[in-house]
């Protein structure tokens, strides 16, 4: 009986020690965001002088990580890791509260909100923004409303998730709106292939023009984030949905490859879709719910068709001219 109560004891330390896990993995994802933010600032302080350094002493990792803005936008990505595990370790050791849901929402909105839209900004204007006059001021300040949206729909959309959210896994197949690691996503593919283009000296153009969609996509990325578009969860999807298996094979031989050949291209491009799956979604959706007929039409012809061919029915009524002929007599 000692042995069995030492035991259950023993079980319940472990739990306890283990339910730190949890709350460490959130303060992780903080850190990573914090982290963001503060390369962000050095990458102003070097005024675009880290592009010619090698990161770290290494040509490979420089391939990956050509400036302080590729680092912040890959400690988003470590971020996002931290945030997928955190919900699954409370749930592994039975230790969901409140006080970790609201914590993992503070950190989402630095992590999420915040450093996405200060890369965003560091992108749009790498140089002095105060010597700006004319349109190019102007345009500045538009962009910070901008990168300002986002952060502001981040937050309400935790804030919705927060009230709306169901404990039960089973409803987490799918979301209200795009989650904010979702528009972070998106973001932070094209800071990625920004900062591609500018190591492999692509042309101006290709560049520049990724510089001024940004601060816009941004606020559609927001806006997106509080509406009512059903987006899937693809973690949820792809673990406990099922698929055939030559369809999964082909979508893995595809991502593969395409993270071979092009990486920084291939995130971008993903994120991208997923971000703008829920409006196409929504799209198709609408127009074949306009293309289909009425239910109500349809049950009608049904019935209709039925009784004119079933045999003891009302088929053999009598044309319209030969009730009023009886009725008339």
């Amino acid at each position: 009986m000692d042995r069995h109560v030492r035991r259950a004891h023993r079980r319940q330390r472990v739990l306890k020690t283990v339910a730190v896990l949890p709350a460490l993995a959130t303060l992780g994802n903080l850190v990573c965001g914090l982290g963001a933010v503060y390369l962000c600032m050095l990458s102003v302080q070097a005024q675009g002088t880290d592009l010619h350094r090698v990161t770290f002493g290494s040509a490979r990792i420089n391939s990956l990580l050509p400036t302080f803005l590729a680092i912040a936008a890959y400690l988003l990505i470590a971020a996002m890791a931290f945030d997928a595990i955190d919900g699954r370790l409370a749930r592994f050791t039975r230790r969901t509260t409140e006080f970790g849901a609201q914590l993992d929402s503070l950190a989402d909105v630095v992590s999420f909100g915040v450093a996405p839209a200060v890369l965003v900004l560091c992108i749009a204007h790498p140089g002095n923004v105060m010597e700006l006059s004319g349109p190019a001021r102007t345009y500045w300040r538009a962009e910070w409303v901008m990168a300002a949206t986002f952060v502001c729909c981040a937050a309400l959309r935790l804030a919705r998730f927060n009230v709306e959210n169901d404990e039960d896994e089973a409803a987490h197949m799918g979301f209200r709106g795009l989650p904010t690691p979702g528009a972070a996503c998106a973001l932070i593919g094209l800071v990625i292939l920004h900062q591609d283009l500018l190591k492999d000296f692509a042309p101006p153009a290709a560049s520049r023009l990724l510089e001024l969609l940004m601060p816009p996509f941004a606020m559609v990325l927001g806006l997106l984030m509080v509406s009512r578009i059903r987006y899937v969860h693809l973690v949820n999807t792809v673990l406990r949905g099922r698929r055939p298996f030559r369809q999964v094979v082909v979508i893995l031989i595809v991502i593969l490859v395409g993270l071979l050949v092009q990486f920084q291209l291939t995130v971008a491009l993903a994120a991208a879709a997923y971000a703008f799956s829920g409006p196409v979604g929504a799209a198709v959706r609408r127009i074949k719910a306009l293309g289909a007929p009425p239910a109500g039409l349809d049950l009608a012809a049904a019935e209709s068709s039925a009784g004119n061919f079933l045999p003891g029915s009302e088929s053999t009524k009598l044309p319209r001219e030969d009730e009023q002929s009886r009725s008339a007599i």
